[in-house]
């Protein structure tokens, strides 16, 4: 397992056991409705993680698009400044964000 995996890996087991944060069910954000992109990169990383080596469809267009969402709702939960300033909440995106970052690098170093 190389150590973009490993890390991937790593993220969305611990992803998996956070609890979704509290009253953002049904929630939009930036134009972004969190339940869909919080499936949508889960879902993309288990079928990263899933498929080894091989080329990955699912991942390869979703990764980018779940990344471009997750860039537009991390900064509006960490900012003290923002209405929606939410610690906990920042750290439950910033964690998919960070897979999706991975994903997307190690997808995008495939095809170069």
């Amino acid at each position: 397992m190389t150590d973009v995996r490993a890390e991937v890996a790593r993220l969305y087991e611990q992803h998996g056991k956070m609890p979704y944060p509290k009253g953002q069910r049904g929630m939009e954000i930036e134009g972004v409705e969190l339940i869909l992109v919080d499936v949508h990169a889960a879902g993309c990383a288990s079928s990263w993680l899933a498929k080894g080596d091989d080329l990955n469809e699912h991942a390869r267009w979703m990764a980018p698009l779940c990344l471009d969402e997750l860039r537009k709702v991390v900064p509006v939960f960490a900012d003290p400044q923002s209405g929606h300033y939410r610690p906990y909440a920042a750290h439950y995106w910033g964690r998919l964000l960070r897979m999706m970052r991975l994903i997307s690098l190690e997808l995008a170093a495939e095809v170069a």
